[in-house]
């Protein structure tokens, strides 16, 4: 069972996606909060797997701000940010603080639902409206710290690739001349953004394991999680 926090400052809007939600079988509303201080709170103490978040909300946090309080606990829950509008800046912001997500609320019930699925999967959604600008901006914005990243990239309930949002400057090779042939290849299978069970199946390993070698080559590389791995390989030219 997948479990969902609401934070949000209208209660119209909590009642709606609540509503949605408990109509799937295997997502749960464990609480709703109408501004980000208490919505940190609540999920500090329960166990929520993943937070939808409104962007704009007045007198409080905003929904960048609340995205990096929940990402900051000790047990984070993913987050997906819900906005009416298509801000490009918006979208990276809440990517680069955490996000692992980003719908227009006017989504449709079933994309709503597949978006939390998707994310407690671990994969990054982007609304269809807003996808291509993101990527067009991960791929050309330069800073000159390293990089975070989002992906497997869903759109709806698609996915469509590892985007990266980019903190970094172009990368070279360097950045994985360590790394052993097999690691290598394990690095650009990630960058494909492919899954644990598409990456066993090239590798010829199982899932488990494929699962395993990930994380194994993410402490090799000091990195938190694939994401960063993907946006690593795409810069240094494996993918």
């Amino acid at each position: 069972m997948i479990r969902v926090l609401l934070v949000d400052d209208d209660a119209d809007v909590r009642a709606s996606i609540r509503l949605v939600l408990e109509s799937e079988p295997d997502i749960v509303v464990v609480a709703e909060c109408p501004d980000g201080e208490r919505g940190a709170a609540v999920a500090r103490r329960l166990r929520v797997d993943v937070a939808l978040v409104d962007l704009r909300m007045p007198g409080g946090p905003d929904g960048i701000a609340t995205t990096g309080l929940l990402r900051a606990l000790e047990v984070p829950p993913r987050v997906v940010v819900l906005t009416a509008f298509e801000h490009d800046d918006a979208v990276l912001r809440a990517l680069e603080v955490g996000a692992s997500g980003f719908l227009l609320k006017g989504a449709r019930p079933h994309e709503l639902a597949a978006a939390v699925r998707d994310v407690a999967a671990d994969r990054c959604v982007l609304a269809p409206a807003v996808a291509s600008a993101v990527v067009a901006r991960a791929v050309t914005r330069p800073t000159p710290t390293r990089p975070t990243a989002v992906g497997p990239v869903a759109v709806g309930s698609m996915a469509v690739g590892t985007t990266a949002v980019a903190d970094a400057g172009p990368g070279t090779d360097d950045d994985l001349a360590d790394l052993t042939p097999r690691e290598r290849e394990l690095a650009t299978a990630v960058g494909e953004g492919l899954t644990n069970a598409q990456i066993a199946a090239r590798l010829g390993v199982t899932p488990a394991s494929a699962k395993t070698y990930v994380s194994r080559l993410l402490d090799k590389l000091g990195l938190q999680n694939r994401t960063q791995l993907a946006i690593t390989a795409h810069r240094a030219g494996l993918v």
